[in-house]
């Protein structure tokens, strides 16, 4: 594996000495090297470069508090407290919260600490692809749940029984007002939810057409069942649809990508 595709070590060690020395150690893993004094340092490495491994020494709250940081930001990244203070209050607060893989103790022995740094190294890889998984695995869920809503959204344009109808916008896994005569007649929880997640205004009952929320106000003279994405700012897009059913003008919507895909055409 080339140099640029391999995992890097990140090793936080204040004293020159012992910093060259578990540099020349780690050095036959083939895998790139980026050393750090003190907390401020480990973050500009962290931020620029694809670290696999973090060794350090918490000897002070900031680095204590950069070990439990960077288990909340990079989950991915294995955790090795290598330390010649094991009682240190600093030390005893990173174990309990940053979750290290191992704690090694100076003076420490090079076998095992290569065989530690070999086996974090593994380990990470495991972590990405656990990672990749699940992230594959929960679009399927939320490509399959957005198919199902196109489904019952399909259903509610042939329905002509109003309560069925009312009960299934409700369920809907995304955001729905319905519109009646130009009134908003109901919205359901996630129409709330969404609205609120976007900072955009509450949906009232007896709400005009005209005074909808910004982000939903071209929705209502908008083409009918055409998937439609309207970007409000640099981060954020709301996609949405409307249909005409029987009982009213339906807008079903949702920040991108929760809407999920539409069914292919028959």
């Amino acid at each position: 594996m080339p140099d640029a595709q391999r995992p890097g070590i990140l090793l936080i060690e204040d004293e020159p000495d012992l910093q060259q020395a578990l540099v020349r150690l780690l050095r036959p893993l083939q895998h790139p090297m980026f050393t750090a004094s003190n907390a401020g340092e480990a973050h500009t490495h962290m931020a620029a470069q694809r670290i696999g491994v973090l060794i350090c020494e918490p000897r002070d709250e900031r680095l204590a508090a950069f070990l439990i940081a960077a288990r909340e930001k990079h989950p991915d990244v294995v955790r090795l407290i290598l330390t010649g203070y094991p009682d240190l209050g600093s030390v005893l607060r990173a174990v309990n919260q940053a979750h290290p893989f191992k704690l090694l103790v100076k003076p420490w022995l090079n076998e095992e600490l290569l065989a530690t740094v070999r086996l974090a190294l593994e380990q990470y890889v495991l972590n990405r692809e656990r990672e990749r998984l699940l992230k594959e695995y929960n679009g399927i869920l939320n490509n399959a749940e957005g198919a199902h809503a196109f489904r019952t959204l399909d259903a509610l344009m042939h329905s002509i029984h109003k309560d069925m109808a009312v009960d299934a916008i409700h369920h809907l896994p995304m955001g729905a007002c319905l519109l009646v005569n130009g009134v908003v007649s109901l919205c359901n929880a996630n129409a709330h939810r969404f609205l609120g997640e976007l900072d955009q205004v509450s949906l009232t009952t007896g709400t005009l057409a005209e005074e909808l929320p910004a982000a939903l106000k071209p929705a209502y003279s908008a083409a009918r069942k055409q998937r439609i994405r309207l970007h409000l700012n640099e981060q954020q897009r709301l996609d949405y649809f409307v249909l005409d059913l029987s009982i009213g003008t339906l807008i079903a919507f949702a920040p991108e990508p929760k809407l999920g895909r539409p069914p292919d055409p028959a």
